[in-house]
């Protein structure tokens, strides 16, 4: 087959990881995939992950800057004149290719739903206006990628997703960084049974931040003997600012991290403090590493863990619930096996079962 994979960067976040990843297992699985992304590598962090993709897939880059009505046009002539099979959309791009959806009917389009339909059609009314009509019409079909967003694709737009695919994460070993970063993290702790939780997480509202701090300092001034790790980007943000001077001193913004897995495996627990999800692609990297996850019951974390057997799962999404939870897993931390969250990624959650379901479905609506 020949895909077309589109999205609008290549910079640090969970959606661009799995593109990359899928991207590499569908070539090394024989497919001839080409990516396409939209932004100038040269601007800000666009090409964070481009280095990280296989020889085996073309990569192209329209070089944009600014998006503007021009875009729209630019990536309709862009993918009219890519010969391919199937074109599968990731965040925005599905927004800017709609003329391509309406008019290039020789190929198929798919989307896959990274966040929760009502946050789509609350963040960018129009934006999701168009790709509801898209649907309806049946010019274009929709992944979702946990029970949840099924669920919310169904209550949203009106439609069922053509199918349920989990997100996954190709397996990463690590890195000759690992040495330095173990010893990194014993300077944080004071003591050697220190709990270290790690959050790999850009900042933006979705995350709740200011949850995650607040929940921290409380937890640290009430004696537990832990320290915090905060890998991302974007904790220099004027709005963000006041919350970081507040953060107690066991509390770490180490900035962006190629080599997360070595954190990981340094870590006790890998932690979300999210009003909302779709499938994090951190958390399957936690569960790879035998890290174990303490998160709000959002999307994705609902889906694959089970409270007190796999992880642990807050009752409610407050800081309060938030907190709770976060004692509960220090106190049981024993409880749950290492061993069995890395099976549990194996079997479920690689990106060889994700990419070969994603290959199925392509050749379905060929």
């Amino acid at each position: 087959m020949r895909i077309l994979e589109v999205i609008p960067a290549l910079n640090s976040g969970g959606a661009e990881r799995f593109v990359v990843d899928l991207c590499n297992q569908m070539a090394k699985d024989g497919q001839e995939v080409t990516l396409l992304t939209m932004k100038d590598f040269s601007i800000s962090n666009f090409g964070f992950y481009k280095d990280e993709l296989s020889g085996d897939v073309r990569l192209l880059n329209m070089g944009l800057g600014k998006f503007g009505l021009s875009t729209f046009y630019k990536l309709y002539k862009t993918i009219r004149s890519m010969k391919c099979d199937v074109v599968h959309f990731h965040l925005t791009a599905m927004y800017f290719g709609f003329l391509a959806v309406f008019f290039d009917r020789k190929k198929k389009f798919i989307v896959t739903s990274h966040n929760q339909a009502d946050k789509e059609r609350d963040r960018a009314k129009f934006r999701f206006v168009v790709k509801k009509i898209c649907l309806k019409l049946k010019l274009l079909q929709q992944v979702a990628i946990s029970h949840q967003n099924a669920k919310s694709i169904r209550e949203v737009f009106g439609v069922e997703p053509i199918r349920l695919i989990y997100n996954g994460r190709a397996t990463t070993n690590i890195t000759h960084q690992y040495d330095d970063v173990k010893n990194e993290i014993e300077q944080y702790k004071s003591h050697p049974a220190t709990n270290v939780f790690t959050i790999i997480a850009r900042c933006n509202p979705q995350k709740n931040i200011p949850r995650l701090v607040k929940c921290f300092n409380k937890l640290i001034e009430e004696g537990a003997d832990v320290v915090l790790l905060v890998i991302g980007n974007g904790y220099d943000s004027p709005d963000i600012l006041p919350f970081i001077k507040q953060a107690n001193k066991n509390i770490h913004f180490l900035g962006q991290r190629h080599n997360v897995v070595d954190y990981l495996s340094c870590s006790d627990f890998f932690t979300l403090s999210s009003d909302y999800e779709g499938m994090p692609i951190t958390l399957i990297e936690a569960l790879a590493c035998g890290c174990i996850p303490v998160g709000t019951p959002v999307s994705g974390f609902n889906d694959i863990i089970e409270d007190g057997r796999s992880g642990f799962v807050a009752e409610a999404i407050n800081d309060e619930a938030y907190f709770r939870v976060l004692k509960r897993a220090i106190n049981h931390k024993k409880n749950i096996s290492t061993d069995s969250l890395k099976v549990m990624y194996r079997d479920n959650l690689s990106m060889e079962c994700c990419a070969k379901k994603y290959e199925e479905l392509f050749q379905s609506v060929l």
